[in-house]
């Protein structure tokens, strides 16, 4: 629940326009960017330590689906040199 919460708030501020972006914000995403990369070491970990006899399984697929919509999206943000208003993907955050 929480890890969709994350996602939901991320796409709202990948999909606001805004005028160029600043040095600032561009290190703040390029930041953001290699912190989403750290948490796709850990969800792979996650998913080789997984049970195939628990009841409730986890959708590492999707998780990493969603994961990198949101990077790509930053990457776009990052080295757009103006952001334009535009529709996203949509992530499904449903992993059970």
């Amino acid at each position: 629940m929480e890890t969709k919460v994350y996602l939901i708030v991320l796409l709202g501020i990948l999909s606001a326009s805004a005028q160029a972006i600043t040095d600032q914000e561009r290190s703040a995403l390029q930041r953001l960017h290699s912190e989403l990369d750290a948490i796709t070491t850990i969800i792979n970990e996650a998913q080789q330590a997984f049970n195939p006899g628990d009841r409730k399984q986890i959708s590492y697929q999707k998780i990493r689906a969603d994961l990198q919509k949101i990077q790509q999206g930053i990457l776009d943000a990052i080295n757009a040199e103006r952001r334009e208003p535009r529709l996203l993907p949509p992530i499904s955050g449903e992993y059970r």
